[in-house]
């Protein structure tokens, strides 16, 4: 389904799927929505989330690309040190490596965990205020450069709300009304964790992508938060210095509906990169496959940073107990070796092709214990050993 509408979308352009901006089809029941993915994203299909992050009726995980963390690590670590970071990253199972590889997917409540842990291990009401400052739009990846091209403020909120699950699956990016306003949202599902940092790091680069259009002293009529206001909101508002109204039900800015015809300020050059609606498609953040195989694939991918590869860790990751994540790929046709297996060899490939680490700490990294045992595994996957792909990859191509 998800590659069959991603094929819709390059066929299309978005254009004319679209139609007039804003959207005159609205949700039954609903007014103020806006039905701007309805066609395109699966997300929006199955909006409906457990408390451990599963959505119902397709049993995906919700995922978001590691990017999305920004400077996190660094801020802990330079404010708490090196063990503190550790420390945080581990009560998330989350393996350190993460913060070199940020095209990776990972659980969205895990990211949500980092930033409550990190808060508490600082003890700093605006940590993720702090994290978002430190961020702009572009951090996110080519979905949201290929809005910041866009000629209008609204041509660049359509795309941005039409391809955000290229950075991430289970939440959503939308543009609702509010009266004579227009809410840039983004709405989470709700995990067994505190949101509040994570809703306030969301807000700052909402801002950068906004002022492209309106300018660096341009604020938003109100801003929106899902948590409930706490003494120190304050503290948020005095930063942003704008109206926080809390218990919503995403992190979002609210426009005047008059100011979504505003042109980009500073016009694409020459000289900038442009990225086009078929980047975006090549850079989703999961391979079209049947769930809930194709979020687990990325978790399995996840943990083989840290050189983990056991069920059980898995399943406490995704928030399953292993008999229940089991029965869940059965039900699918798949096994959660073969999973592995996949990820194994994925990974593999890469490591000997874009890196020199030996062959025996390419074996250790994948959770295999002798440098044997990954040959063999290697040779029956491949039909050669790791050592004789190596040196193919390696050698000149004279056709």
């Amino acid at each position: 389904m998800a590659h069959a509408l991603m094929e819709k979308v390059a066929e299309t352009s978005l254009s004319p799927v679209w139609g007039s901006w804003p959207p005159d089809n609205v949700c039954p029941g609903e007014p103020d929505r806006v039905l701007d993915l309805v066609h395109i994203t699966p997300a929006l299909f199955t909006f409906c989330v457990t408390r451990r992050g599963f959505v119902r009726g397709s049993g995906s995980i919700a995922l978001v690309r590691a990017r999305g963390f920004g400077a996190l690590p660094e801020l802990i670590e330079r404010q708490a040190g090196e063990q503190v970071l550790a420390d945080v990253f581990a009560r998330e199972r989350l393996p350190m490596a993460l913060r070199d590889a940020p095209r990776t997917p990972m659980p969205l409540h895990s990211m949500m965990g980092l930033f409550a842990r990190g808060a508490a291990a600082l003890g700093r009401r605006t940590f993720g205020l702090d994290v978002g400052e430190g961020m702009t739009h572009r951090g996110y990846g080519l979905w949201i450069e290929h809005a910041a091209a866009a000629p209008t403020l609204g041509e660049g909120l359509r795309r941005a709300v039409a391809t955000s699950w290229a950075h991430q699956s289970g939440a959503r990016l939308e543009l609702v009304r509010d009266g004579g306003h227009r809410v840039l949202r983004f709405a989470t599902p709700t995990f067994d964790v505190s949101k509040a940092q994570h809703c306030d790091h969301l807000l700052p680069p909402m801002l950068t992508f906004v002022r492209l259009y309106l300018g660096a002293r341009w604020r938003p009529d109100w801003a929106e938060v899902e948590y409930a206001r706490d003494p120190e909101a304050i503290l948020v508002e005095d930063r942003l210095q704008v109206d926080l109204r809390c218990e919503r039900p995403g992190s979002g800015l609210a426009l005047k509906a008059s100011e979504l015809s505003s042109r980009r300020i500073h016009r694409v050059t020459g000289r900038t990169r442009i990225v086009t609606l078929r980047d975006v498609l090549a850079d989703v953040i999961l391979s079209d496959a049947p769930e809930p195989a194709r979020a687990l694939s990325a978790v399995v991918a996840l943990r083989l940073l840290d050189g983990q590869s056991d069920i059980e860790g898995a399943a406490r990751l995704v928030g399953l107990g292993t008999q229940g994540l089991q029965r869940r790929l059965r039900e699918k046709g798949f096994t959660y070796r073969e999973i592995v297996e996949d990820a194994r060899r994925a990974r593999a490939i890469r490591l000997l092709v874009e890196t020199q680490m030996s062959i025996l700490s390419i074996s250790l990294s994948l959770g295999y214990d002798t440098h044997a045992s990954f040959t063999r595994a290697f040779t029956r996957w491949m039909g050669c050993t790791p050592s004789e792909y190596r040196r193919a990859s390696s050698a000149p191509n004279l056709s």
